[in-house]
């Protein structure tokens, strides 16, 4: 699998610097001053039934089309999606079917997923002093480029973009892209662009950052030392124990726990595959309903088995392009150069746009206090010119976790745990 680090759209969370239209180091002119953005919704629609199947298909796909990488796996759907959705705004013809009907099944038109997207980040954005989810997006041009005013106005309308015109060919440049990643995901994620392509004229960036602690912390004294059977070699971990009620589900071939942070808004969950399998084994033989389902029950089923958990200690990083991944799933137009079609993009309304890369980048930290995680997303726009009997649960083995929206049961964040010391 390639893992290229070209990059012009870019995905991350952090919608405090949205708000303030970019990082303070940001150098260029503002794109958005001339477009007036419709008033923030001060209440949300609940999401329809369609756009949540089709994000978590979206999220079980990408994972699964993923896992041909090796090693430690995580990826999160939620920013991908997101970008991809603010770049849907400048396509047009078959490349705009093409990718609603990978986004959203072809079950919502461009404006319901706007509108819903919109609204997801106002739900997501929420304040509620206990957890912290941010998410930010913002759109970097040349100043060679000269973008369509329908395509920032949509971008300011439902995804709350700032825009900016810089100097590609400029240091300032990749130092001012940079430093909005570093600012929107709290240091942990710094670079995401080593080198500006040539023929590099936009990028689109949205930037999620997640920090919570546990409703039930583990207690650092109970945190032991032990083995970790990797697919190759035992590894050493550190494990943090803990013992009682918690949501818990055997259903004779998986195992899963789900562990709510404070606020009961997100959880952490993982699920471990029967004895003699992997992670990649079980993303093999089930389909995404069954995934789905696994997950819905698990959340749904009450606090009343008591548990002997054993989880590692971890912290994980990792990047990928997707754009192979993607392509896989059937969304092969954006990518070609001789047929893509962003002419929505730009003021001339010209087809000689295509998305040359997509990169992916991610953080995730997992302690007896709690959970921090971090995307980034580039997407590269190119020019061409009840109580039970207690069980125990031991994650010693590579497992599948994740971050889970508990309103809507949508997936934040998925991974494969295949080292938690490699």
């Amino acid at each position: 699998m390639k893992r290229k680090l070209s990059v012009l759209l870019v995905c991350l969370l952090g919608f405090s610097l949205l708000t303030a239209g970019c990082s303070k180091t940001v150098t260029g002119s503002d794109l958005m001053k001339e477009v007036t953005p419709a008033k923030s919704a001060t209440e949300t629609s609940p999401p329809p039934p369609a756009y949540i199947d089709a994000m978590s298909a979206f999220g079980w796909n990408l994972l699964r089309a993923s896992s041909t990488n090796e090693g430690n796996l995580l990826i999160s759907p939620t920013s991908v999606h997101l970008a991809l959705a603010m770049t849907v705004n400048g396509a047009d013809k078959e490349t705009r079917t093409q990718m609603l009907g990978l986004l959203v099944g072809g079950g919502l038109s461009l404006d319901a997923l706007n509108k819903v997207s919109r609204d997801a980040l106002v739900r997501w954005n929420s304040d509620t002093g206990q957890d912290k989810l941010s998410i930010a997006n913002s759109i970097w041009f040349d100043n060679a480029f000269t973008p369509d005013k329908a395509f920032l106005q949509a971008n300011a309308d439902y995804f709350a973009a700032a825009a900016r015109k810089i100097d590609f060919r400029s240091a300032d440049a990749l130092a001012a892209i940079n430093g909005w990643v570093k600012e929107a995901t709290h240091g942990v994620i710094p670079t995401i662009v080593d080198q500006i392509p040539a023929d590099a004229v936009m990028y689109l960036v949205n930037a999620i950052h997640f920090k919570a602690d546990w409703a039930i912390p583990f207690e650092t004294a109970n945190t032991v030392k032990g083995a970790f059977h990797t697919t190759g070699k035992d590894v050493e971990a550190s494990f943090m124990n803990r013992s009682g009620k918690m949501q818990y589900l055997d259903d004779g071939g998986l195992t899963g726990v789900l562990l709510p942070y404070v606020g009961n808004r997100f959880a952490f969950f993982a699920i471990l595959p029967g004895e003699g399998a992997t992670p990649r084994d079980m993303l093999g033989k089930l389909d995404n309903a069954k995934l789905a389902a696994f997950l819905k029950t698990l959340q749904a089923n009450k606090a009343n088995f008591t548990v002997d958990l054993a989880l590692p200690k971890f912290e994980t990083t990792y990047k990928d392009s997707l754009k192979n991944e993607l392509v896989s799933m059937g969304m092969d137009l954006a990518f070609d150069d001789s047929r893509a079609d962003f002419s929505l993009m730009n003021v001339a309304h010209l087809r000689n746009l295509f998305i040359g890369d997509v990169l992916h980048k991610t953080f995730c930290r997992v302690d007896e206090k709690g959970t921090e995680a971090a995307a980034v997303t580039a997407v590269v726009i190119k020019t061409t010119s009840m109580p039970v009997p207690g069980v125990q649960m031991k994650l010693d083995r590579p497992f599948l976790y994740g971050i889970v929206d508990l309103q809507t049961s949508v997936p934040m964040f998925v991974g494969i745990l295949e080292n938690p010391v490699g």
